[in-house]
């Protein structure tokens, strides 16, 4: 199937005019933040610090030549939205410091390479009653508690948004759907992830997640999750964002009492799929020669591979019981035993409601054209996949079935 749709040459020709603000990223940059501020309390200290970060990143979209204008608007959209997050939060604490009193106890976070079960046990986990995950309506427009009216425009801003997606690349809805009135990742709400680059190339920004400290963004995502919590019904939290496995210790350090559902899959499956992601991504904000099939796959392999790596070095220092284990082999084969097992591990009750969004999970993706991807496309075999991922392996190999 042909990625390039007549939809999307049209819509970068009608962008074209745009792409001369990538001369100078950084003014850019700077006027994102004072559009951000403007009306606001000013950002802190650290959330002012923990933005420079990100744009290493916007320096990266202005700077890859084979970017296309839809990708310009697309990377500035990105660092826009992370940047008003961080404005609006920040605000709403200070005119409201009772916010910061909202608990947020013992988080959820499904993590796991994509591919692995994670949407399905995410969506299972977040819709039970008394748990609930971040929508993404209410990630787009962060604020406080709005009546039924409101929310309802603020669905259809947000779904109108992202239909643009749909509308230009023929593979992303097959591949990871967009609901404006669903749960979805909370990389819409934190600022940073090692998935930015799967639109351009960004080894200075990689390079700086390798060595910063995490933890004020999750503190920021604590922040944010407090603000949705304020003036709404009391729920248990649960994350998803396949990034977040590579930062469970600082997850930790944040929430100090938070659990993990690590999903498990052969990784040469998991992989072909986060490429096939990938050129997507590519796609949607390149220009079509720009699009390098065998660079994708050297990108993500190293990627993946070293941050499982650290996350199995992380896992060992977090102690018993703080990271469930649940391979796909038993989520997919078993549900309606895994998942009521994972719940009581998580000091959860299963009830007919779980029966109820189990049924309908299973059922939502023979709705949609299957996903298809395969390592050879990417320049890949699986056995250089399972050798750079042996020590991941081999814990798969140890896990109970």
């Amino acid at each position: 199937m042909s990625q390039t749709t007549p939809a999307l040459r049209l819509t970068n020709l009608l962008l074209a005019p745009g792409t001369r603000t990538r001369r100078d990223p950084d003014a850019v940059f700077d006027r994102m933040i004072a559009r951000a501020e403007r009306g606001r309390t000013p950002l802190s200290a650290e959330y002012a610090a923990d933005l420079e970060h990100l744009r290493l990143a916007l320096r990266a979209f202005a700077e890859f030549p084979g970017l296309s204008p839809l990708g310009w608007m697309a990377g500035k959209g990105m660092a826009e939205s992370r940047i008003r997050n961080r404005a609006v939060v920040g605000d709403l604490h200070a005119r409201h410091p009772e916010i910061a009193d909202q608990p947020v106890d013992a988080p959820v976070f499904v993590v796991g390479m994509p591919r692995t079960g994670t949407t399905l046990t995410y969506n299972i986990l977040a819709r039970s009653p008394g748990h609930r995950g971040p929508k993404l309506w209410e990630m787009t427009h962060l604020g406080l508690a709005v009546d039924d009216d409101t929310e309802a425009a603020l669905i259809r801003r947000t779904r109108r948004k992202y239909a643009m997606v749909s509308a230009l690349s023929p593979t992303w809805d097959t591949i990871h759907p967009l609901y404006a009135a669903a749960e979805e990742e909370d990389t819409f709400i934190r600022t940073h992830s090692e998935l930015h680059a799967s639109a351009v190339p960004m080894p200075d920004y990689l390079e700086r997640l390798q060595t910063f400290d995490h933890r004020p963004d999750y503190r920021f995502l604590r922040d944010a999750l407090q603000l949705l919590s304020y003036g709404r019904p009391a729920r248990r939290w649960v994350l998803k964002h396949p990034a977040n496995l590579f930062h469970l210790s600082e997850i930790r350090d944040v929430f100090p009492d938070a659990r993990f559902v690590w999903t498990h899959r052969a990784p040469e499956v998991a992989l072909a799929s986060l490429c096939s992601l990938a050129e997507s991504s590519q796609r949607l904000h390149r220009y079509p020669s720009a699009v390098d099939l065998a660079q994708i796959g050297r990108d993500w392999l190293s990627i993946m591979s070293r941050g499982v790596s650290g996350a199995l070095a992380q896992r060992t220092e977090l102690g018993p019981d703080v990271v469930l284990d649940l391979p796909y082999s038993r989520l997919t084969g078993d549900p309606g035993a895994a998942l009521p097992e994972l719940f009581e591990r998580l000091g959860a009750q299963w009830g007919a409601d779980d029966d109820a969004n189990l049924a309908a999970a299973r059922e939502a993706p023979r709705k949609r054209a299957p996903h298809q991807y395969t390592l050879e496309r990417f320049g890949l075999n699986r056995d250089e996949v399972r050798e750079a991922f042996a020590e991941y392996v081999n814990l798969q190999a140890a896990l109970p079935r």
